[in-house]
């Protein structure tokens, strides 16, 4: 069985992410379990380790390894951001630097939604993650007026939806691949 790790990034009290979350979790297919990873909930502090994530060394600090061993378990990835002020949250960088080897071959969706269907903030990671070798099979952009309301209310057109389970079964398939 596949489990999808869901990051939730938004930790702002009056977020929009937990209605998208719902949408997303909706479009997981049978069979998946879900780990949804509220950034919120997680509460990294700014990275605090003496080394580089990339020197592959072991990790200092309980919450550093607390956090390695939740992604390590996953076999694939929902990255789901705001865009705010054309980019990704902070918190989200944070997670993203903490790690390096975890998210090496993790096939892995984006999600953002925000103005402009997220159009800034989507290349952004997908650069990013590609640069730490994750698997970016795709993503997909809600915007405000035409997928969402600002409160939260969803109104996504058949298209997005339809490949937001094409790209969800294309990561199904990447991790059952990668396993075996």
């Amino acid at each position: 069985m596949t489990k999808l790790g869901i990051i939730l990034a938004s930790a702002r009290p009056n977020r929009v992410g937990e209605h998208v979350s719902r949408w997303v979790l909706d479009a997981v297919p049978t069979g998946v379990d879900v780990d949804l990873i509220d950034l919120r909930e997680v509460a990294l502090p700014a990275f605090d380790g003496t080394s580089s994530p990339k020197q592959g060394l072991p990790k200092e600090t309980d919450h550093s390894r607390a956090w390695g061993e939740r992604i390590d378990a996953l076999d694939a990835l929902v990255i789901l951001t705001p865009q705010y002020n054309g980019s990704y949250p902070g918190n989200l960088k944070t997670a993203i630097d903490f790690l390096y080897e975890e998210w090496n071959e993790l096939p892995t969706v984006l999600v953002g939604y925000g103005w402009g269907s997220a159009g800034e903030v989507l290349p952004l990671l997908e650069t990013l993650m590609t640069r730490l070798g994750a698997d970016v099979v795709g993503s997909v952009g809600l915007g405000f007026r035409e997928d969402l309301s600002v409160e939260g209310e969803l109104f996504v057109a058949d298209e997005k939806a339809s490949a937001l389970r094409e790209l969800l079964s294309t990561l199904s398939e990447r991790s059952l691949a990668k396993v075996g």
